[in-house]
């Protein structure tokens, strides 16, 4: 067995699905289309394939472990999000660890549709730095990611899954809520070198907004961080300053 990541997703019809993407590499957004064993439904289909016409509502994401070379606190998810047929993310979804509970409301529905599919991807934890993920969901209902390994005490840009900054990719809209993970056994800002959370810059060096995160391994999802209608600048950034 390798380790895994499953997720559930809620319809508004009533019926739902189930995902898996079996021996997932960590640290990479891996495509979770359908799967499960014993199940009555199609397997290794994308999810807008498989459930043309119908409208996600809520999700639950779960990582995991093979128990021979992982314990399941150990791994934790990083983020998830449905992509659309254009290659953007059109919102992000919650989860955690191989013990997370729940079916989590989704920022927005999602209409599914040929080219529509479900990504996800997480990490296991280590003893120094990390991955760091922001998922950000903006007032107009646009979404994205943002990553970045850390480097100790070094300032590292994030950016998303086309190389583009927090402000090259949100310019002019705001910060409804987002979800902060960095699966560390010894935190973001361990000898207090860093700094504790990703944090929001404008141009000129003001701090905007901060987001402390999680490892993303819980029995509960990762939980929501207020945006207070941030506005965000072309040329911001999101960064990270991580410590060992």
């Amino acid at each position: 067995m390798a380790n895994d990541i499953q997720a559930f997703v809620k319809f508004s019809d009533g019926s739902i699905a189930s995902l898996l993407a079996a021996g997932a590499s960590t640290q990479t957004a891996t495509e979770v289309q359908t799967g499960g064993t014993g199940l009555n439904q199609v397997s290794g289909v994308s999810i807008g394939s498989a459930f043309q016409g119908k409208t996600a509502v809520a999700v639950t994401v779960a990582v995991q472990g093979d128990a021979a070379t992982v314990a399941d606190p150990a791994l934790g998810m990083m983020y998830a999000y449905f992509l659309g047929p254009d290659g953007k993310i059109i919102t992000v979804a919650q989860g955690g660890g191989g013990a997370t509970s729940g079916m989590n409301p989704l920022p927005k529905p999602v209409s599914m549709r040929t080219g529509v599919k479900f990504f996800a991807a997480y990490q296991a934890s280590v003893d120094g730095v990390s991955v760091g993920s922001l998922a950000v969901c903006c007032t107009d209902g646009t979404a994205d990611v943002f990553t970045a390994l850390g480097v100790s005490d070094t300032k590292t840009a994030m950016v998303n899954k086309d190389s583009a900054t927090i402000g090259q990719a949100l310019a002019g809209k705001s910060i409804k809520y987002a979800y902060a993970t960095y699966n560390s056994t010894k935190g973001l800002n361990e000898d207090g070198a860093g700094v504790g959370a990703f944090f929001l810059e404008s141009s000129d060096g003001q701090l905007k907004h901060m987001f402390v995160p999680c490892k993303g391994n819980g029995e509960g999802p990762q939980p929501w961080i207020s945006g207070y209608n941030t506005q965000i600048g072309q040329n911001d950034t999101l960064s990270i300053m991580a410590t060992t």
